[in-house]
């Protein structure tokens, strides 16, 4: 095993792997475990360790919403966090944190599996190419990091999920120059829900200070609960769960199985979208205090500069698989006019993408406080192509990390171009803060990327 060189972190010494041009550190903790008396809590800053420790493999993702779909390996005890250095890197050099999406109920930065060193987001490549220092993290999803559990018992925190990447930021911000990086050129930049939560971070005094600039990428604006929306869903998950919501029978939500767990996840999703919400299941709760307003209206107080956008047919991930017959009633649903014929699902999904990703970007892009840019990604691979399928939801995400997933393939010249185009957009905004195109305020440009 080739060692990278050994960094004393604020808490203990940290020895990570040379890999793929870059010194990773991979399964470094941000936090002490989650677990026994500190489940459902706000996250507190881990131990100090004594040694070396080797950060050589990655951790395991968080509890998975509706089963583990690609990430095979998930588990309570996961805050950690990863950091791509590359070996070639400036001193000083910018540093970005990556922020995954997943509907508050899926992803993480761990292994896939038990058996495997590969990352579900693997950074080093993106790392050399934008010449930064790159960090990413795992924070509470679903149950453990936003289910609303705090108005029945005041011993469960609420919405952990954010709190964990408060932490996990203070971690970067303190220890980031001890890897390389400059820990007053930081930026963060997410997808979807990670996106969503930025915003929040960005909107709130004591949190916009922990970066110095923000990607948000398809970010899901609308898509959070009101203080009684969530309680209403919260009784209903539990009766799923088989636990009542007494102090005795909650205490049960920190050993139940994880199987138990996915189950009970898959059916709130079920009903969720039977109801015709088009939030996701366990969005963050608008509490008053962690989130005190609307994201979207939280962030533009934001003073710092950002790039933000949306994919050209966001709506093509949630609308095309909609059966015929189902349509009037997705339309009803959303509030949209329905428009019968061949081109019923196009126009439905367009709706959508304005909706609830394009129309709610621009308006934060022209009411921030500081400067903004603005992109539209509108490629498709080959294979989408021949599936017929639009530019939808996360399709970017192969592209700029530089790796097939299981639906969308980047072997091909063209796909690697954007890729290496994309990589060298948000390279350049980390390092400058700005970019070549006019800023949205000035006269509404918005960038295609194809």
């Amino acid at each position: 095993m080739n060692y990278a060189r050994t960094v004393a972190t604020e808490y203990g010494l940290v020895r990570g792997i040379v890999r793929d041009g870059c010194h990773e550190y991979l399964g470094i903790p941000y936090a002490a475990p989650p677990v026994g008396d500190l489940a459902f809590k706000h996250p507190v800053p881990p131990e100090p360790w004594s040694g070396i420790l080797d950060a050589v493999k990655g951790p395991i993702s968080p509890v998975q919403g509706i089963g583990r779909s690609t990430i095979a390996l998930d588990g309570r005890d996961c805050l950690y966090l990863n950091v791509f250095v590359p070996e070639d890197v400036e001193p000083g050099a910018p540093v970005m944190v990556w922020v995954y999406g997943g509907s508050y109920a899926n992803g993480g930065v761990g292994r896939l599996n038990e058996d495997t060193y590969e990352l579900s987001y693997d950074m080093a490549r993106f790392a050399r190419e934008t010449k930064t220092v790159c960090v990413n993290f795992n924070y509470r999803l679903n149950l453990e990091g936003f289910l609303n559990l705090h108005f029945l018992d005041k011993n469960f925190d609420q919405n952990n999920g954010i709190y964990d990447q408060i932490l996990a930021l203070k971690f970067v911000r303190n220890n980031i120059h001890r890897f390389g990086g400059n820990a007053d050129n930081i930026t963060v930049f997410g997808q979807s829900a990670g996106a969503a939560c930025l915003l929040v971070l960005m909107g709130r005094k004591d949190t916009a200070g922990l970066f110095d600039k923000a990607i948000i990428q398809s970010a899901c604006v609308g898509s959070f609960w009101t203080e009684k929306q969530s309680q209403r869903l919260t009784y209903k998950y539990l009766k799923m769960l088989g636990v009542s919501p007494t102090h005795s029978d909650l205490a049960r939500l920190k050993d139940l199985p994880l199987d138990q767990i996915h189950e009970a996840n898959r059916r709130l999703r079920k009903l969720v979208l039977h109801e015709g919400n088009s939030n996701c299941c366990f969005s963050p709760t608008i509490d008053g205090v962690t989130i005190p307003d609307k994201p979207g209206e939280m962030a533009k107080s934001f003073s710092k500069p950002i790039l933000i956008g949306t994919t050209s047919q966001e709506g093509d991930l949630f609308i095309m698989n909609i059966p015929n017959i189902a349509l009037p009633l997705a339309a009803y649903w959303f509030k949209f006019k329905f428009r019968p014929g061949k081109g019923a699902h196009r126009f439905m999904s367009d709706d959508f993408t304005a909706a609830f990703y394009r129309n709610p970007a621009y308006d934060i892009a022209r009411n921030m406080a500081g400067d903004a840019w603005v992109y539209e990604y509108r490629y498709q691979t080959p294979n989408m192509l021949k599936a017929h399928s639009g530019c939808c939801h996360a399709c970017e995400l192969p592209l700029l990390f530089g790796k097939s997933n299981a639906y969308i393939s980047i072997d091909d010249p063209v796909s690697q171009r954007v890729g290496e185009k994309l990589r060298e957009i948000w390279g350049e905004f980390a390092h400058n803060g700005s970019l070549s195109w006019k800023k949205f305020k000035v006269d509404g440009e918005v960038k295609g990327i194809e």
